[in-house]
């Protein structure tokens, strides 16, 4: 896809990159074209790549043209940085299950497919990177909705979730 990085830099980003945090606005607008990939509503990409490079290895590997690949990569596209666009691949794959989680159900509209701003803005701004364990993961995301959810409340902040 794009220039690659040394096989020796690329490992040292996978084991110890702490990810950026997006704002709401770049994660929604990311999360959006991500689910509408996933139901088959984006045009056809005529610069979808045929292969991917492996991050550690750095070996050219087939890619398989599936509504999952196009929606990944149509999302990933909008993120002209890439430490924005990882830390987006990362918020979906390890951090939307937390929001999803039953625990914060009364934040979410099923129905219509939307999460409440402080969801949101906990998804997009929890700190975390490749070494953080799942259960310190859950633990941060919960303070970063708390945070986010007083900040939302309070008319004093204007911005904070941005």
């Amino acid at each position: 896809m794009s220039a690659q990085l040394p096989i020796g830099e690329r490992r040292a980003a996978i084991t110890t990159g702490e990810f950026v945090p997006l704002t709401v606005e770049e994660f929604r607008n990311g999360y959006a074209t991500f689910s509408d990939g996933l139901d088959g509503n984006l045009p056809r990409d005529p610069d979808f790549p045929t292969e991917y490079h492996d991050a550690v290895t750095g070996t050219a590997k087939p890619l398989e043209d599936s509504p999952f690949n196009r929606a990944w990569i149509a999302a990933g596209k909008l993120f002209a940085d890439e430490a924005k666009r990882i830390s987006f691949y990362q918020r979906v794959e390890k951090v939307m299950p937390i929001a999803a989680d039953r625990k914060y159900s009364k934040y979410v509209d099923r129905e219509a497919g939307s999460f409440h701003i402080a969801l949101l803005g906990a998804v997009a701004a929890v700190p975390f990177s490749f070494r953080t364990t799942p259960k310190a993961l859950r633990a941060a995301f919960d303070a970063e909705f708390r945070r986010c959810l007083a900040a939302a409340v309070d008319p004093g902040e204007p911005n904070k979730l941005q």
